[in-house]
């Protein structure tokens, strides 16, 4: 299972370095796909989704979770850039994005509340959005 997860994360690494996007239009094309993934791969990485905090993960320099900063930190980033934040907050960035784009809410979100997947990336990327600028007036 874990070789499943590493390669489901690794095609995400792989769509990210093909993109020329950059900032919040790589971000979201990144989130499109990851959203679209979960349709199919989600039930699986769900059902095996390590019983450890994100945090500990990264501490622990998990595999899946290193795997997984590998797949997004670029567009993250760039988020920051967009937003005017500096890459300092590049950790909690990560910590967001993990408690948002959790597959287990995005199954939720396209299968229990019917979204459509672009309507489930906007509202997320959103919220990430916000959740960046919230954290850093604190």
């Amino acid at each position: 299972m874990a070789a499943y997860h590493e390669d489901v994360i690794a095609s995400l690494v792989e769509h990210g370095d093909r993109s020329r996007k950059t900032g919040k239009e790589l971000f979201e094309h990144q989130a499109a796909h990851w959203v679209k993934m979960q349709s199919v791969h989600g039930p699986v990485i769900v059902r095996f989704w390590s019983q450890h905090g994100f945090l500990e993960r990264l501490h622990s320099a998990d595999v899946l979770t290193s795997l997984s900063c590998d797949a997004w930190d670029r567009a993250l980033r760039g988020v920051l850039i967009e937003l005017a934040l500096p890459d300092t907050l590049l950790p909690v960035a990560r910590f967001l994005h993990n408690a948002l784009f959790d597959p287990r809410e995005i199954i939720d979100l396209t299968k229990t509340a019917g979204l459509p997947e672009e309507q489930v990336v906007r509202r997320l990327s959103d919220a990430f959005y916000g959740a960046l600028l919230g954290w850093a007036q604190h």
